[in-house]
């Protein structure tokens, strides 16, 4: 008796795995935010002032267009933010800095 409960069981687990609908992307609704590798797609006017500052005063890129800003959260709760500058060539100039503006070189 507790066999054919168990089979049955089985049985009726096994059904309604093949009968679910599998999630299809086009049912999803896009969102304003662009999440790429634990990163956060932010508007470039909403970085940190000590960031927009250190741009301001960095020659080589304060008189380029920012195309994209990313912000992503340390494991100690600190924020990390990279830049990405239009500098006229198809790879374009990226940078990274911490919340105080200063530069993070890899």
């Amino acid at each position: 008796m507790i066999m054919k409960k168990s089979m049955l069981i089985a049985a009726m687990f096994a059904a309604g795995v093949a009968f679910a609908a599998p999630l299809q992307a086009s049912n999803l609704t896009p969102v304003g935010i662009e999440i790429q590798e634990g990163k956060v797609k932010i508007e470039p006017d909403t970085l940190p002032d000590p960031v927009k500052t250190s741009i301001a005063n960095d020659e080589e890129v304060k008189s380029l267009t920012i195309t994209e800003a990313w912000q992503w959260t340390l494991p100690d709760g600190s924020f990390q933010f990279e830049v990405v500058f239009d500098n006229g060539t198809e790879e374009k100039l990226s940078k990274k800095y911490d919340k105080d503006g200063n530069e993070i070189k890899d």
